[in-house]
């Protein structure tokens, strides 16, 4: 019996070794974790400093051109167009003017006002000027305030381009030994790369009246009419075209017969008046024009008459041509069809107190 039992517990114990090495076998034993690597080391190379922007190789944009029609460049000028450069052919031969002989002539820019300059702005910059040494600027005359300010001389009106240059603080372009002009009648210098106002040249004068036209009469073309301007239609040319005699608008009452600037339609280039309400006094001297292709000419170097271009009110359409010129006319002259219309170079207006004259600052 003792033997059974030992015999059972035997085969007992050896069951439960098989059991155990059976489940050591057949149990999924995890995987031992590795050790944790150390990190590696980043072999990428340091980010490149930052550079800095490279310059733009693009081409700068090319200056903006004025428009074909004149367009105002309003925002650095008010109340003037830019004149474009280039050539023309200043002079015609159309009605055998021997004093306009054909020849080409190169224009820089430069601005020129819309309008003639009315007795309301002549009278506006005198009143600031009296009180600031122009001594001797004529009160000028004019039909109504927004007609054309005339009877002024071509001392008056280079003075009163240097007044309203200083009154707008830009630099005068009319000077005497070096100091500005702000009375007498001393022959001026005048300095055309500064920024205020002043007269156009007289090759400057005619290539605006043009307004981008070539070889036509007028600033719109071979026939005139009063429906165009204010002149005198004697009815005598073959291009005169409908009624006749002063202009039948404002011809009426007593003289001078101008018209309010800006009535009738403007040219190419959107200048008003540029055939007949009143001549414009121009920069030179009278003389015969040179031979050749000519750039920026500035007139004879000395005469008795100072141009006048464009014909009045009191003109025939003969005179009020774009090519017509009357050079009878000394410096002290006034008479009641005679005004101005202003130019200015092109170069960019100062900033208010950039470069003022000594007496501009008391």
């Amino acid at each position: 019996m003792k033997m059974r039992s030992r015999l059972l517990g035997i085969i007992a114990l050896a069951a439960v070794s098989l059991a155990a090495t059976h489940c050591r076998r057949t149990r999924q034993v995890p995987a031992a974790t590795a050790p944790e690597n150390p990190p590696v080391t980043e072999t990428r190379k340091p980010p490149t400093p930052e550079q800095p922007p490279a310059a733009e190789t693009r081409k700068p944009p090319a200056p903006e051109q004025p428009p074909a029609t004149g367009t105002p460049k309003a925002a650095e000028l008010p109340g003037f167009v830019l004149i474009p450069a280039g050539d023309f052919t200043m002079g015609d031969s159309l009605d055998g003017d021997k004093d306009a002989r054909p020849h080409q002539v190169n224009v820089s820019a430069f601005y020129m006002g819309q309008k003639e300059v009315t007795k309301a702005e002549w009278d506006a910059v005198r009143t600031w000027a009296v009180s600031h040494g122009y001594a001797d600027l004529a009160e000028g005359a004019g039909k109504a305030p927004e007609h054309p300010v005339q009877t002024v001389s071509w001392w008056d009106v280079v003075k009163w381009c240097n007044a309203r240059s200083e009154q707008e603080e830009l630099t005068p372009c009319f000077t005497v030994d070096g100091a500005v002009m702000r009375s007498g009648t001393t022959a001026p210098s005048v300095n055309w790369a500064v920024n205020g106002y002043r007269l156009p040249r007289e090759a400057e004068w005619e290539k605006a009246a043009r307004g981008g036209l070539s070889g036509k009469r007028f600033p719109w073309g071979d026939s005139i009419s009063h429906t165009q301007a204010n002149f005198r239609n004697d009815g005598e040319e073959p291009y005169q075209t409908g009624t006749t005699g002063f202009h039948p608008t404002y011809g009426t009452g007593s003289e001078p017969y101008t018209s309010p600037v800006g009535s009738f339609t403007a040219n190419g280039y959107g200048l008003h008046d540029m055939a007949g309400n009143v001549w414009e006094w121009c920069w030179d001297w009278h003389g015969t024009y040179a031979f050749g292709v000519q750039t920026d000419p500035r007139g004879a170097s000395s005469s008795s008459y100072r141009v006048i271009r464009g014909g009045s009110w009191y003109s025939y359409a003969v005179i009020c041509r774009a090519a017509g010129r009357y050079g009878s006319y000394y410096p002290s002259s006034t008479t009641p069809d005679l005004g101005l219309r202003l130019a200015c170079s092109s170069v960019p207006k100062q900033q208010p107190g950039a470069e003022r004259t000594e007496r501009n600052r008391k």
